[in-house]
């Protein structure tokens, strides 16, 4: 059983880490963008809005397939325990 706990705190915390990347990486590489396009084409805010909704969409993209590959681990981890 401390085996199972140890993978559990593990998957925990490589999750959080990655949830976090997920959110925070898009938001400031495409927002970051965003930013200095409005600086080089004087539109500011159009261009930082469309890229933090970009970075919107990357983000509830990476987080969906990362939840997918989770469901079929623990799918996994219940047909072992059988």
């Amino acid at each position: 059983m401390p085996q199972n706990t140890k993978t559990i705190k593990q998957l925990c915390l490589s999750m959080a880490a990655y949830s976090s990347a997920s959110i925070f990486g898009p938001l400031i590489l495409i927002g970051g963008i965003g930013y200095f396009l409005d600086r080089l084409f004087d539109t500011k805010p159009v261009m930082l809005i469309i890229g933090v909704f970009v970075a919107f969409i990357t983000t509830n993209v990476l987080l969906f397939k990362k939840i997918q590959v989770l469901m079929k681990w623990i799918d996994q981890q219940k047909g072992q325990k059988k």
